[in-house]
């Protein structure tokens, strides 16, 4: 499982997800915009702590949070 199917498994309701993007912003002193990108397979986190941080939460191994195109 990678960060976007994690994200993709959240309840339906946009609240689970709208409040797991806020907490991962907030934790990585980072914008919404900016953890949309990392889900979204975008863009990945240029601070390994963030990567780190994300896989504490989510419990995803961090070499398996991110396609390897990002």
């Amino acid at each position: 499982m990678n960060l976007k199917e994690y994200y993709e498994n959240l309840p339906h309701s946009s609240a689970p997800k709208q409040e797991f993007v806020r907490e991962l912003a907030t934790a990585c002193k980072v914008t919404e915009t900016a953890v949309r990108n990392w889900i979204k397979g975008r863009a990945r986190p240029a601070e390994q702590e963030h990567v780190d941080y994300i896989s504490k939460v989510t419990k995803i191994p961090a070499e398996e949070l991110f396609p390897e195109r990002c």
